[in-house]
Parts: structure tokens; C-alpha cells; sequence
């Protein structure tokens, strides 16, 4: 990425080594209602074995590994290798490849997905990236019969965000967060089929298809 790159890998390497630690001790922000995003997500795309998943932004592997241990023919993406080294303790068998959301698709990746799943990663994208991506995904890289299912710092709307952020104080960060009231209508814009839960105070769960 450019010099300009506002979360660049750099940022994320040094972080693997806590990560999960990180996860498992916050319950404010951002990461209040974790673990119950990873369920929800693995509920909806409802995983049986063999089925090709695709993880976006794997992170240490805690989302991945739910679908392995549901026989699922896994393929996981990070643009961080510090990430990636520790998912692939957790999750030897699934395919892995370093690359960008952000950048040109990978040629490893040029297939379809029964799913598409992803967790805590697209509020580095600005809206009009997260429909482009979005749209993407959907139409070129899923398969007609599956879904996009995106866990992630969620909003209702401006305002509960604004709210929320004054009650956590300086645990806040600015970064491109969904607002479910504006996203939806974008998604459906773009021609996608979108359902939303709100999870938690900070996170919820968008399926698209």
C-alpha cells in the first residue's frame, strides 16, 4: 500500500503475539460481544463438511477454525504473515494466502465460494469501498446459492455511535465503523440482498447475497 495507508500490515504484525489474549480479556471495545459474533456468523452460513469457505482477513484463525471443525474445505486470507503464522498453528489444513482486500484479487483465490465469511475487518474500508468489495464478492466470487456473512464494529446508526463512544471515552478509536442505517440501503443500492443483526452495543452481523 501507499505511504499513506492508514492500516497498513506493519500495524498488525506485532499484535498477533496478544491478539487472542486481547479478545478473550476485552468486554467494552472494541471487542464486546466477540465471540458471539464468530457463533452467529458460523450459524448463518450453516457449514457442513466439504463445503468451500473463504475467510477474509483470518486474523489469528479464531473464525476459521469453527469452520474446521465442521469439515469445511477452508481458504484463508490476511495481509498480515505474523497473522498468518498463528492461524496456521490452529488450522494446518486450510489453504492460506497473504493478500490485501484492499488490493488486486489474488490469482490463488480465482475460484467460486460456497460462503464468504468475515470477521472484524471491513471497517478499514469507507462505505463506498465496502460496497464495492461487497458487490465484488457476491457476484464474481460466491456461488449463486451462497452468502456473504460479514461480523463486524456495527452500529444502529450515528447517533447510538456517537453515544456508545462517549461511554467508552479513550478506549475510542475513529475508524470506518457500519451504521446500519445508512450501509443497508447502500448494500441494496448495489443490488445485494442484506439482513442485519445488532449483536452487541458495537458489533453486529450483515448477511448478503
Amino acid at each position: 500500500m501507499t505511504q499513506t495507508d492508514l492500516f497498513p500490515p506493519s500495524d498488525f504484525d506485532p499484535w498477533a503475539k496478544t491478539y487472542d489474549d486481547d479478545v478473550r480479556q476485552q468486554s467494552v471495545f472494541p471487542f464486546d460481544g466477540y465471540a458471539r459474533v464468530l457463533e452467529i456468523v458460523v450459524n448463518l452460513a450453516e457449514p457442513r463438511g466439504g463445503m468451500s469457505v473463504l475467510d477474509l482477513g483470518t486474523g489469528t484463525g479464531n473464525l476459521a477454525v469453527m469452520f474446521a471443525e465442521r469439515g469445511c474445505d477452508l481458504w484463508c486470507t490476511d495481509f498480515s504473515e505474523a497473522m498468518l503464522a498463528k492461524a496456521r498453528e490452529k488450522v494446518p489444513q486450510a489453504h492460506f494466502v497473504l493478500a490485501d482486500l484492499r488490493a488486486d484479487w489474488s490469482p490463488e483465490l480465482d475460484r467460486r465460494f460456497d460462503r464468504i465469511v468475515s470477521a472484524y475487518v471491513f471497517h478499514h474500508l469507507e462505505l463506498d469501498e465496502k460496497v464495492r468489495v461487497c458487490r465484488e464478492l457476491v457476484t464474481q466470487r460466491l456461488d449463486p446459492n451462497g452468502a456473504l456473512i460479514i461480523g463486524d464494529l456495527s452500529f444502529p446508526n450515528k447517533a447510538e455511535m456517537d453515544r456508545f463512544a462517549k461511554s467508552v471515552g479513550d478506549l475510542w478509536d475513529e475508524e470506518f465503523y457500519w451504521l446500519a442505517d445508512e450501509s443497508i440501503p447502500a448494500l441494496e443500492a448495489a443490488g445485494l440482498t442484506v439482513s442485519y443483526q445488532q449483536i452487541s452495543a458495537c458489533a453486529g452481523v450483515y448477511r448478503l447475497r
